[in-house]
């Protein structure tokens, strides 16, 4: 008789393949299985329960430990770039996507030429919604959400709005983007959002993510889980202006910072309309056939109350502040609920992961790679590399890693921003953040019955608003005009909207060059002598790196996840090496798309209201 041995470790493989042989062959019974998509703004890595246990997002930490907490997910530095990695699965490089958001009056779009998410989600049998922010283009009715897949839209176009209102104001723009200018002097705002093509102007007073939950409660209640659906989910929240009906600060009466408070307030009520969305998937059948993914889009603008730490950096800079995103995938579908993966996963790989989960293909030209297996537990990540971004609009600005190795060109300076809520004398920055998500014990939020509702209720708004703008202009800090100001006197830099956040208040170059690393500060601004060296920017060469107006920094993101030390004049080989790969690159590199502002999209034009077809 042949006796035959298995170790330990060949059974616990045994035992995960057959997991995974189990939910594949019970997906399969179930069809097609749901897709949710939520996408959170500005969410910073420390701006969730499970990183932070004095923050209050107790449906958000449900799913995520419930599910698989992922804590290697890479995004762009900004909005407009992730939402277009998202949903084409292209380095934004590659797109012309790279370099800054897209403006109110700007006559372009996220390309034509490009098949979005829900376009390859619809030619496999699935119903597309897309709910809150676009961001991705609307001059043209081509550009907009249900000419680019979406069976319906109810949302917004533009990245910002005022959460009640749901209107905005127009930016004036002469010499984009070297010379933003403030908005309009009479700061009148006009609506914008849409109900599929239609403007809704009925829902004012009514708080975004009330409003954008109750819209997902009718759309589900209304269709049958029989039909695979894919249901896009891009939140307003955490996005300035600051506003959150007050309730939802009570949790944090002890942080002294108003705009933390409010932020954080914001991040919560959130969390609750991402509990009634789940609610309502459970109550008409959509849940157990579900997968529901959750990232932010970009790391925590920290001048704005999100916070990073400890990671370094924050939005807008390729530093881990402001590109590694608090992300997690939730599924009944998932063997291995309840772990944490460190595992490297890029924006882009949410396309083919997800085409593939619901029996498609990706077009052949898509930068990432199909995760479900890595998300599964039962391979590793066929993710070995990904490019941070690769900009040469300005200044020449680019990051890669391979491996553990992360190497960052002009990436300008950064610092650790600790939150207010921790005294930092008790408490040492992690080395291993997988200790935080595992160890961290959250608090509870409960809802009063009013905000169970999603009608904003009357007899709160005025409060609630002037919560909201106390938090916007507090004591101590610059209002949005006076750091408009500073803009123009000292450097440009991207001005994304009224409301949108300007990372930080920007200082002369001295005293930026003085607070070195530790500084929250801008990054440089400068023009490049390297860019504008080159017609085609193939014949960028290895030597012209090496030039003392070039600033190179590597680090070990695995020893050295919070990027404290510079081993690029150590292991010049290791430079070397990246920067090869980077250049291997600038083949496929498409100029950014920006073009100066359209006066003809102006509201005063359109019956006051944010319209499409005036490029």
């Amino acid at each position: 008789m042949i006796r035959v041995t298995f170790s330990m470790a060949h059974n616990v493989e045994i035992c995960l393949w057959a997991l995974v042989l189990f939910s594949s062959a019970a997906a399969a019974s179930r069809g097609q299985p749901h897709i949710v998509l939520i996408v959170a703004d500005d969410l910073g890595w420390n701006d969730v329960s499970w990183h932070n246990p004095h923050v209050v997002t107790p449906h958000l930490e449900e799913l995520a430990k419930g599910g698989v907490i992922l804590e290697q997910s890479y995004v762009q530095p900004i909005c407009t770039p992730t939402r277009s990695a998202l949903l084409t699965g292209r380095y934004p490089f590659t797109l012309g996507r790279q370099h800054s958001v897209l403006k109110d009056n700007e006559p372009t779009g996220l390309t034509l030429d490009a098949t979005l998410l829900p376009q390859a989600l619809k030619k496999v049998g699935y119903s597309t919604h897309a709910v809150g922010k676009w961001h991705l283009g609307f001059c043209s009715w081509d550009y907009t959400p249900t000419k680019r897949g979406f069976d319906s839209f109810y949302g917004y176009y533009n990245g910002a709005e005022d959460y009640f209102t749901h209107r905005r104001g127009y930016v004036a723009d002469s010499g984009w983007p070297g010379n933003p200018m403030p908005r309009e002097k009479n700061k009148r705002d006009y609506l914008d959002l849409r109900n599929n093509t239609e403007p809704d102007g009925s829902k004012e007073g009514i708080y975004s993510s009330h409003l954008f939950a109750s819209y997902v409660e009718e759309l589900l209640a209304s269709r049958s889980p029989k039909t695979p659906m894919f249901l896009y989910l891009p939140f307003q929240s955490c996005h300035a202006p600051l506003m959150v009906p007050e309730n939802y600060t009570k949790p944090y009466l002890d942080i002294r910072d108003v705009d933390r408070k409010t932020y954080l307030g914001m991040v919560t009520a959130m969390d609750e309309a991402v509990g009634r969305v789940v609610a309502a998937l459970k109550s008409t059948g959509h849940y157990d056939n579900s997968v529901i993914v959750f990232t932010t889009d970009n790391g925590g603008p920290t001048n704005h109350g999100a916070n990073n730490w400890p990671l370094k950096g924050y939005k807008a800079t390729l530093w881990e502040g402001g590109t590694r995103g608090a992300a997690f995938i939730h599924s009944p579908l998932l063997p291995n609920p309840g772990t944490i993966s460190h595992k490297m996963i890029h924006v882009t790989d949410w396309y083919q992961t997800l085409v593939g989960l619901a029996g498609g293909v990706a077009p052949a030209d898509t930068d990432g790679f199909d995760q479900w297996a890595s998300l599964t537990g039962t391979a590793p990540s066929p993710r070995t590399q990904f490019i941070y971004n690769l900009d040469d609009t300005e200044k020449f600005k680019a990051g890669i890693r391979v491996g553990d190795m992360k190497l960052l060109i002009n990436p300008g300076n950064a610092g650790w921003i600790p939150p207010p809520e921790i005294d930092l004398s008790n408490r040492k920055p992690p080395h291993n953040h997988a200790t935080v998500a595992e160890t961290v014990s959250s608090r509870k939020f409960r809802s009063t019955e009013n905000n169970r509702n999603s009608v904003y209720v009357n007899r709160d708004k005025s409060q609630s608003w002037n919560h909201a703008r106390r938090g916007r202009f507090s004591q101590g800090r610059k209002t949005l005009l006076q750091m408009n100001h500073e803009l123009l006197k000292n450097e440009s830099t991207v001005l994304e909207e009224p409301y949108e956040d300007l990372q930080t208040v920007f200082q002369p170059r001295d005293l930026r060059e003085q607070a070195g690393a530790g500084g929250d500060v801008a990054p440089d601004q400068d023009r490049s002598s390297i860019s504008e060296s080159f017609d085609d920017k193939n014949d960028l060469k290895l030597d012209y790196f090496f030039r003392k107006d070039v600033d190179l920094q590597l680090y070990n993101i695995k020893d050295d996840p919070d990027e404290r030390v510079d081993l690029s004049t150590t292991e010049s080989d290791t430079v070397g090496d990246l920067l090869k790969t980077l250049l291997k690159e600038m083949s496929r590199y498409v100029a950014a798309d920006i073009k100066p502002g359209d006066p003809r999209a102006h509201p005063k034009h359109w019956n006051d209201i944010w319209t499409p077809g005036w490029c």
